[in-house]
């Protein structure tokens, strides 16, 4: 785990967001599968790892080619400038005190090319015993290899796979969770015939796809005129520290946690200062059941203090359900 710390910095992917002066969005995913498509296969085709999970790795980890870190570098898979890299450099935040120093390639080619001789170490050497349409597979064992710290990284991967059909870039199928890939026939001239029982119609939506489409229902592309985003699976805060070249600490202090623990899968995250009261037009909120003042405050963008003083609470205090809380 701390060898792949040295080497990856895992980038903030979103479904719908907002980076810098472009948007994200799912025609920005079919592009980028579309551009790249081509170099990924080429990679299965001279190393044996699957087109999807490069492909799928590179829209999660460089948001799909809009993050800073891959527009300013081609670097697409968030690769530190160590082990004898003499090439040049670009510094970025991820989890490190300082800036840390990522590789810069002088083509996306390369970018996917180093990605592989990554993925060819022995430590992945298990998971080419695989087959290369065993996407599944692939996904899991590198999170159990330790690729990835994000706890749901592989179930993220899997997810964008079923979402955006990117199995069917190397003539592959949906996959059913739990079934052994068995390739009843495969020729040079047509593409592998698939037994019955490991095949998921396409319009099927696997458990993955739906934890992804979840998180995605509560994405938000600002709050109280404030920039934020919410922690997608298979991500972390280093993820949206280095997407948005802001410093782990100061996310720690937008968000008014002391530790990155207490944040959790599709939690909003903040990019800048709470203010201390609510700009829209709405002056009061009515509390549901589960509702916490922190929550409240994270919902619509106001220090915790802020909001507990105006409601004349303590910070700590619990909410009620059909309580009316003053925003402003």
């Amino acid at each position: 785990m701390k060898q792949m710390k040295q080497f990856f910095s895992f980038l903030f992917f979103m479904l719908l967001a907002t980076i810098q002066a472009g948007g994200q969005s799912a025609s920005d995913i079919l592009a980028y599968i579309e551009k790249y498509k081509g170099i990924a296969l080429e990679q299965e085709r001279r190393h044996g790892i699957p087109a999807t999970i490069t492909l799928a790795q590179g829209i999660l980890e460089s948001g799909a080619g809009k993050s800073g870190l891959t527009r300013n570098s081609n670097n697409h898979f968030g690769i530190k400038a160590l082990g004898g890299w003499s090439g040049g450099v670009y510094k970025a935040w991820d989890d490190e005190p300082q800036k840390s120093s990522f590789r810069v390639y002088a083509s996306a080619s390369d970018s996917f090319e180093d990605h592989s001789k990554v993925l060819l170490a022995p430590r992945y050497r298990s998971l080419f015993s695989k087959s290369i349409y065993d996407y599944r597979g692939w996904a899991i064992g590198l999170q159990k290899c330790g690729y990835a710290t994000a706890k749901n990284y592989a179930v993220a991967l899997i997810g964008f796979i079923d979402t955006y059909k990117i199995y069917a870039v190397n003539g592959g199928v949906k996959l059913r969770a739990g079934k052994t890939v068995v390739i009843k026939q495969t020729t040079s001239s047509a593409a592998p015939v698939f037994d019955d029982d490991v095949v998921m119609d396409d319009d099927e939506v696997s458990e993955e796809e739906q934890t992804v489409k979840e998180v995605v229902t509560r994405y938000v592309v600002d709050i109280n005129d404030i920039a934020c985003t919410i922690l997608y699976p298979g991500t972390t805060l280093s993820s949206i520290s280095m997407q948005y070249d802001i410093p782990k600490d100061q996310l720690l202090e937008f968000n008014e946690v002391v530790v990155e623990e207490e944040l959790h899968e599709g939690d909003i995250i903040f990019l800048d200062k709470k203010k201390k009261k609510f700009t829209g037009p709405k002056d009061f909120y009515t509390v549901r059941e589960g509702d916490t003042l922190y929550g409240i405050s994270q919902q619509f963008g106001i220090k915790v203090a802020n909001l507990a003083k105006m409601n004349h609470m303590e910070v700590s205090e619990k909410v009620m359900e059909g309580d009316k809380i003053r925003l402003k």
